[in-house]
C-alpha cells in the first residue's frame, strides 16, 4: 500500500510538472496498448505510472507463440493422490456449513466446488506467481508486427509448413482476449486499496482461490467487502464458484456429460473436467 501511494505521488508530480510528451517515456512495446486503453476510457494519470514502473516490463515468455498444449491427463494426476483427496476432505469438513449454504442457494454440489478449489489453487496455497498486469499486457501485444515476425522465424525453423497467416490469426485471437481481460483488471483494481503491480495470478491472469479471470470476477464474484479480501477468502471463493456454475446452467443431478459440458466454461480442457468429477466422486464416498 505504501509503495502504491508513492507511485501515485510520483504520478501527480509527473503530470503537474508537465513533460513535453510523457507518452514517449512509455516502453515502445506498450505505446499502442496504452493508446488503446485511453481511447477506451481509462485515465492516463492512472495508466502511465503503472506502465513506467520496472515491474510492468513485458515478459518474454508471454510473448512466445507456442504450438504445444499443456492440457494432458498427466498434469492432473497429482490431484488424485491420497494426500490431495485427504486435503480436500479436510477442507470439506472444515467448511461444511458454508458449503451446505452454497449448495442450497446455487444448486451446485459441494463436492464439485471443493474439487474446483483443489485443482485451481490447492485451497489458496497457489493462487499464482505472475504479476497480473505485465502478464496480461504482454499477451495483449503478442500480435505486434515485431513479435509476429520473431515468432514466425522461430516456428519456421522446426515447422516450415505452418503459414504466417495461421500464426497471425492465433496471436490476434489471444491478444484481443488478453486486452479485454487487462482492461477488466484495471477497472477492478483502480478503486482498490492495493498496489496494482503486486497482484499475482496464473500465466493467464487468473485470480484468487477460484482462479477467476478478471471478466469472470466482474460477472460472478461474490465478496464480502474488497477484491483484496476476496482473493484468499474461502467463503467468497465457495459462493463465487456456486454463482459461476449456476449462471451457466448447473443443476444437481445432471448427467456426467452435462457436467463436463458446463465445466468446459470454467476451463476448456477435457482432462480438467474429468479430474474435477473424479475428485468429487471420491469426496462423496
Amino acid at each position: 500500500m505504501k509503495r502504491w501511494g508513492l507511485i501515485l505521488l510520483i504520478s501527480i508530480g509527473f503530470f503537474s510538472h508537465g513533460l513535453a510528451n510523457p507518452f514517449q517515456e512509455i516502453p515502445p512495446a506498450y505505446q499502442f496498448l496504452l493508446d488503446r486503453l485511453t481511447q477506451d476510457g481509462l485515465d492516463q494519470q492512472f495508466l502511465f505510472p503503472l506502465f513506467l514502473d520496472a515491474r510492468a516490463q513485458p515478459i518474454p515468455n508471454r510473448l512466445t507463440i507456442s504450438l504445444m498444449t499443456r492440457e494432458i491427463p498427466e498434469i492432473y494426476a497429482k490431484f488424485l493422490t491420497f494426500e490431495s483427496i485427504f486435503l480436500a476432505k479436510s477442507f470439506l469438513r472444515d467448511h461444511r456449513r458454508i458449503l451446505n449454504e452454497m449448495e442450497k442457494k446455487f444448486d451446485v454440489e459441494k463436492e464439485i466446488a471443493v474439487a474446483i478449489l483443489l485443482v485451481e489453487s490447492r485451497f489458496g496455497e497457489n493462487i499464482g506467481k505472475h504479476r497480473v498486469i505485465p502478464t496480461l499486457a504482454s499477451l495483449a501485444i503478442m500480435n505486434s508486427p515485431e513479435n509476429l515476425s520473431r515468432n514466425y522465424s522461430a516456428i519456421w525453423e522446426s515447422n516450415p509448413e505452418v503459414p504466417y497467416s495461421w500464426i497471425e490469426h492465433l496471436a490476434s485471437r489471444r491478444a484481443n482476449w488478453a486486452y479485454q481481460e487487462l482492461k477488466h483488471f484495471l477497472e477492478i483494481i483502480r478503486s482498490e486499496e492495493i498496489d496494482p503491480l503486486e497482484v499475482y495470478g496464473s500465466v493467464a491472469g487468473a485470480l484468487g482461490m477460484p482462479q477467476f479471470i478478471p471478466s469472470s470476477y466482474i460477472a460472478y464474484a461474490v465478496k464480502k467487502t474488497s477484491f483484496k479480501e476476496w482473493l484468499l477468502d474461502p467463503e467468497s471463493a465457495i459462493f463465487s464458484i456456486g454463482n459461476f456454475l449456476k449462471s451457466h446452467g448447473w443443476k444437481r443431478g445432471f448427467s456426467t456429460a452435462q457436467q463436463k459440458k458446463l465445466l468446459w466454461h470454467y476451463n476448456r480442457s477435457e482432462p480438467y473436467g474429468e479430474t474435477i468429477l473424479e475428485v468429487a466422486r471420491r469426496l462423496k464416498k
